[in-house]
């Protein structure tokens, strides 16, 4: 593809000080751009041939110094432009496209900004799960990509997806895992869409399918729970804890571990446990059965104020965040409920989330409405399955809830 970049003076703009504008020019598809590069000379310490300042040219810094800076800013702009040119991008850029590349901004922001963006916004509002599965995404990036600091929306292409793929892949990684980070990125764009509606234009996943192998469900069934919830525990271990956790989960239709770490004594009240869903900041109150009531009550004795966390998984005295904590907590149990799985004959794929799964299923299963439950529990998309609950009355899926829990307290 033809194109070109050098290094003049911009005569069209004459500084008050009788200096000119140094600039990158870019020659592309029979357009001229100017590029400053943040540094003006008089026209007789400019020289033209040499792409240079001259040394006569009196400046808060030595030639040299902005020689060699300038010098780089043309090298940098010719290697982002060869690379462009061999992914074949570059030919569906316009001039000032180039230019804002070049420039490194544009209309939009970069896709590792918007990302960046969209974790601050998660994080500023409590949603801390999506953050972690952004977060998460991130660092697949970083891992699989390295070397790319910055990745442009422009960059996401069915090539440059596929080849993520084949990395991830070949490092003995499953498709599913792979639809867990696809399925981020594709969100994103999507979002991003909205905001800059000609992106769409170049949209990736129009040619490039998202793969998933089916799984084996994670639900469990209420004998298997039985058996779980029968299995003898050393008392006040963190075994002990996350059993108690991973049923309270359950009693509260799916409550993520996050969500249970976050309550707090003020949040029980009322006869109901009222707390703010992370996902999606969706205020749930859960009427307090005997089941919910008989882990409650193992941990309420000891709290002094309103403000106490219930249970022992984020402890304000240590200098580890929240996160990190509930995260901790989390791999633990998650490890131990494997173990117990093994023992007890019990599903392999057992973690904290069955609990959430295996709600919706048994529940299902009994031959409920299927809107009540919301199979969406187990959905990607977590607002598809708020549209399923919102459309029934907190009373009825706490009635449902009933059904599903009776008979299971620890």
């Amino acid at each position: 593809m033809s194109y070109n970049i050098s290094l003049n003076l911009d005569l069209r703009r004459k500084d008050k000080n009788g200096t000119y504008p140094i600039c990158l020019v870019l020659y592309f598809k029979q357009t001229k751009h100017y590029i400053p590069v943040k540094v003006s000379v008089a026209k007789e310490n400019w020289d033209k041939d040499g792409e240079r300042i001259l040394p006569a040219a009196k400046l808060d810094q030595s030639t040299t110094w902005y020689n060699d800076r300038i010098l780089e800013k043309k090298l940098e702009a010719k290697k982002l432009l060869l690379k462009l040119d061999e992914l074949g991008e570059l030919r569906n850029f316009s001039g000032s496209e180039v230019k804002r590349r070049i420039q490194n901004k544009s209309n939009r922001s970069s896709f590792s900004a918007y990302m960046d963006d969209e974790i601050a916004t998660f994080l500023k509002y409590n949603k801390t799960g999506n953050a972690r599965v952004y977060d998460g995404c991130k660092l697949f990036l970083r891992k699989y990509l390295p070397g790319r600091k910055v990745i442009f929306f422009e960059d996401i292409t069915y090539a440059f997806l596929k080849n993520l793929e084949n990395k991830y892949i070949a490092n003995g990684n499953s498709y599913n895992g792979l639809a867990t980070y696809l399925r981020t990125i594709r969100a994103l764009y999507n979002r991003a869409i909205i905001q800059w509606p000609e992106l769409k234009a170049r949209y990736p996943f129009t040619e490039y399918k998202i793969r998933e192998i089916k799984t084996h469900k994670t639900a469990i069934s209420r004998a298997d729970m039985e058996k779980l919830k029968n299995h003898p525990i050393k008392t006040i271990h963190i075994y002990w804890h996350g059993r108690n956790m991973f049923f309270l989960s359950f009693y509260c239709h799916g409550m993520n571990l996050s969500d249970i770490a976050k309550v707090k004594v003020k949040d029980i009240q009322n006869g109901k446990l009222k707390y703010q869903r992370s996902k999606n900041s969706k205020q749930f109150p859960i009427r307090l059965t005997d089941q919910i009531n008989s882990i409650l009550n193992l941990y309420l004795t000891d709290k002094m104020g309103p403000d106490d966390y219930v249970f022992p998984i984020i402890n304000p005295k240590k200098k580890t965040i929240p996160y990190s904590q509930v995260q901790n907590f989390g791999v633990i149990i998650n490890r131990q409920l494997k173990i117990w799985a093994k023992e007890l004959n019990i599903d392999p794929t057992l973690s904290f989330n069955t609990a959430r799964h295996s709600w919706a299923t048994i529940g299902r299963d009994m031959g409920l409405p299927i809107g009540i439950l919301s199979e969406g529990l187990g959905h990607n998309d977590i607002q598809t399955t708020q549209i399923y609950l919102d459309a029934f009355q907190d009373d009825a899926i706490d009635d449902a809830n009933n059904l599903i829990t009776q008979n299971l307290a620890i």
